[in-house]
C-alpha cells in the first residue's frame, strides 16, 4: 500500500468510524508508529512555517516524513499562495496527511489536494441525497451483519430495521452498540458445550436490543405518542414516568411532544398532494425509516384530530407557562385525551 500512496491526503466529512479507519490504514502504511519522522498537530492555531520546516527536512534512516494535521481551519476561507507553493516545492519523502472535520470543496487547499494528492471524504448516510442515502445505509446493513458474523453472531432483518432506528446510520454509534449486543448475548462456546470444532451462530433478538442498546429522548417521546394513538393510554402514561423517572423536564418531553404532532399534521397536509416518499422526506428533514414510522402514526388520526391535538399542546404550554396548571398534569391532560 505504502507505493500507492500520495504524497498530500486529505481525510474529511462527518462519518467518524471511515475516517478513523482510513487515517489508521495510512498511518499503518506510513509505519510511523514510535518513527522519529513522523509528526503530528492539532488545531487552528497551526505554526505553518514549523510544518514547512519540518517537511523539508529529509527522513532518517527511512524513506518518508510524515505529518499529520488534525482540524486544521485551513479548508475554510481563504489560503495564501505562498503556502500552497511551498507545500508542491516540499520533498518527495514528504508526506502530507489533513484530517478535518470541516472541509469546503471551493477552498483552493481542497483543490490542490485533489489535484495533487487524493481527497477521502466521508458522509453519514442521512447527509446525502435520498436516494444516495438509501444506496449507502444498504452498505452499511451490509457491513453490520458482516461484523456480526464474524463474531458468531446473527441479526434478523426485522432486529437490523429497529437496530437502525435506535442508533441511526452513523457507524461509529452502530458499532458501538454491535459490540454491546456481543458481549450482552450468550457467547457461541456457551452454546456449543465444549464439543465440536464449528461454532453456533447466536441469534440476537429484538427484545436484546430493546434491552441493552440506547434510546434518545426523542425515541421514548416518539413510542409514547405511538402508544397514544393506538388507544393504549396505560402505556402512553407508563413511558411518560420512565421520562420523569430519567430526569427528563417535562417542559421538554412537551416541546419534543409538540413537534411530533406538527410533523403527523404536516404529513397529512403533504400527503393529500400526492408527493413522493423521497420529497416528503426532504421536506420534512427525516430519514426514511422516520418517515416510515411516522406514516404508521399519521395513519392512526385524521387531518382535524392532529390539528385539535397540536392545539391543545400549545394550550397546556400556555397555561403551564402562566402558572395555570402543573407541568406533569398538563402532560398527563394530553396523553389522556
Amino acid at each position: 500500500m505504502a507505493a500507492e500512496l500520495k504524497r498530500f491526503n486529505l481525510i474529511c466529512g462527518d462519518e467518524q468510524y471511515l475516517k478513523e479507519k482510513k487515517k489508521k490504514e495510512l498511518l499503518k502504511a506510513l509505519h510511523t508508529e514510535g518513527s522519529m519522522n513522523f509528526n503530528a498537530f492539532e488545531g487552528k492555531d497551526l505554526d505553518r512555517d514549523e510544518v514547512l520546516r519540518l517537511g523539508n527536512t529529509m527522513p532518517f534512516l527511512s524513506d518518508r516524513r510524515t505529518i499529520l494535521l488534525t482540524d486544521s481551519g485551513l479548508f475554510r476561507g481563504a489560503v495564501p499562495e505562498d503556502f500552497l507553493k511551498e507545500l508542491s516545492a516540499l520533498p518527495e519523502s514528504t508526506v502530507l496527511i489533513f484530517y478535518e472535520t470541516e472541509a469546503e470543496a471551493g477552498n483552493r487547499l481542497y483543490k490542490f489536494i485533489k489535484e495533487k494528492g487524493e481527497v477521502f471524504r466521508y458522509q453519514k448516510a442521512e447527509s446525502l441525497s435520498f436516494k444516495e442515502a438509501a444506496q449507502d445505509q444498504t452498505k452499511i446493513r451490509s457491513w453490520a451483519q458482516n461484523y456480526l458474523k464474524k463474531n458468531h453472531r446473527e441479526l434478523s432483518g426485522r432486529a437490523m430495521t429497529r437496530l437502525l432506528q435506535l442508533t441511526g446510520y452513523d457507524m461509529l454509534n452502530l458499532q458501538t452498540e454491535l459490540e454491546k449486543l456481543i458481549a450482552y448475548t450468550a457467547s457461541p462456546e456457551e452454546l456449543a458445550g465444549g464439543g465440536g470444532n464449528v461454532l453456533p451462530m447466536v441469534e440476537i433478538r429484538e427484545q436484546d436490543i430493546e434491552a441493552i442498546c440506547s434510546k434518545t429522548v426523542s425515541d421514548k417521546v416518539f413510542d409514547m405518542l405511538s402508544a397514544k394513538l393506538k388507544g393504549n393510554m396505560g402505556e402512553a402514561l407508563r413511558l411518560f414516568e420512565d421520562l420523569l423517572s430519567l430526569k427528563v423536564p417535562p417542559m421538554r418531553v412537551l416541546f419534543l411532544l409538540s413537534r411530533q404532532f406538527n410533523q403527523v399534521y404536516l404529513l397529512k397536509e403533504l400527503s393529500r398532494e400526492r408527493i413522493g416518499d423521497g420529497d416528503l422526506a426532504e421536506k420534512l428533514k427525516l430519514k426514511d425509516w422516520q418517515l416510515r414510522k411516522l406514516k404508521e402514526q399519521s395513519q392512526r388520526v385524521s387531518l382535524s384530530e392532529a390539528r385539535r391535538y397540536l392545539e391543545l399542546c400549545v394550550e397546556m404550554e400556555t397555561k403551564i407557562k402562566q402558572g395555570d396548571m402543573n407541568e406533569k398534569l398538563g402532560l398527563e391532560i394530553i396523553l389522556a385525551s
